[in-house]
């Protein structure tokens, strides 16, 4: 059976299956299953050029669950008042004082250069002041780079809480390109350690509270070889999906026929020939591949530990939604070359091949949305 024959089952299909009815050739549906497996992988592949999962520095809560990296002018603590961010937040007080800072000066090297380097420092920050007073003298972040002499600074004033003792959560960005930092001798591709400073006029006793604190970037798999990793699984798994879809079908329609009081044959030549069906299955998966190619990228952050659902963010896209129904699309169009073939095999009318295909459909559809198969 020639590659002519199998894509000729996509637009004339009675002309096909009345030769692969006459010789079949289970070459043709092994060359079918490739087909099926190449577009698997491609489908993938746009799949996961369209997200970047976000990647942390620290990668849990270290930073602020621990005094360990921190330097201070005042006494720090692990408070157990935190924004339900890991158990604790880090704390500092200082009595009778114009000024409270922290730091941490010893982290490894980032880079926070525009292409490939942390794009993001997030959050939450919490001041207090005996008076309530907001920091009139000032609120800078520091980002050092090599040395506490090298560092980009930043005013924090529009980014904490007005009020003393609330939390306030800021997402700052990083970069060449970002707004607001004032340079001094430093690096975007070399950021070695960070400092809060909040000052006032008069001194008072002072609190800040810092909780989860990092770096944060959005990576895509392909770039992070997650992918490519995953290859052997898709393969494997595109193997299975076609293998099952093909013995229920074709075990389905067995069934049907039976009760129909109908013959096709012998079962394994039925089944060969209604492999030939499945080259629909290779043409609605390239199709949503391109389909799922006009999508912007999105970045999917995580929260509470687990990424945003991709379906979720892309659901409301037109082209996401065709995406989603072609293989519906494809187990209608099987069922109609389905019974085709059955009209093909034994000479039965129109009606009645077509009455068997609708039925085997039912079962197959309450299989895949009950079952999961």
């Amino acid at each position: 059976m020639g590659v002519r024959e199998i894509f000729e089952v996509l637009y004339s299909p009675v002309k096909a299956f009345k030769k692969i009815i006459e010789k079949p050739d289970f070459k043709g549906v092994l060359l079918i299953l490739v087909l099926v497996i190449f577009s698997m992988v491609v489908v993938e592949y746009v799949a996961a050029s369209k997200f970047f999962l976000e990647t942390r520095t620290p990668d849990d809560e270290n930073w602020t669950e621990s005094t360990t990296f921190w330097a201070s002018n005042g006494n720090l603590s692990l408070d157990d008042v935190y924004y339900e961010v890991g158990d604790y937040s880090v704390k500092s007080f200082v009595s009778s004082d114009t000024s409270i800072w922290m730091k941490i000066t010893d982290i490894e090297p980032l880079d926070c250069s525009e292409d490939t380097g942390y794009k993001e420092l997030f959050f939450w920050i919490k001041w207090i002041h005996e008076n309530g007073s907001f920091p009139n003298s000032g609120a800078t972040l520091r980002l050092f780079s090599g040395s506490e002499s090298s560092y980009f600074e930043l005013d924090l004033t529009g980014l904490i809480s007005t009020s003393s003792d609330e939390w306030n959560n800021a997402t700052v960005p990083l970069g060449p390109e970002s707004q607001g930092w004032d340079s001094t001798d430093a690096d975007w591709k070399n950021i070695t350690g960070l400092d809060f400073r909040l000052e006032w006029f008069a001194p008072k006793n002072l609190t800040i509270n810092i909780d989860g604190l990092y770096f944060r970037k959005y990576v895509s798999p392909l770039e992070t070889g997650a992918f490519s990793g995953a290859i052997i699984p898709i393969l494997m798994s595109a193997a299975v999906s076609f293998s099952m879809n093909w013995i229920l079908w074709a075990g389905i329609l067995l069934m049907v026929t039976k009760v129909f009081r109908e013959e096709v044959g012998p079962w394994t030549v039925f089944f060969v020939i209604i492999g030939y069906v499945f080259i629909v299955t290779a043409v609605h998966t390239i199709v949503g591949a391109v389909s799922l190619s006009t999508l912007p990228a999105l970045n999917l952050p995580l929260a509470d530990g687990t990424y945003i659902s991709f379906n979720e963010m892309l659901y409301p896209y037109l082209a996401y939604q065709v995406w989603l129904y072609l293989p519906l699309v494809g187990e209608v169009w099987i069922a109609v070359l389905c019974a085709i073939v059955l009209r093909l095999l034994r000479g039965i009318t129109w009606g009645r091949a077509a009455s068997i295909s609708v039925v085997a459909f039912v079962i197959r559809f309450v299989l895949r949305f009950f079952f999961g198969v």
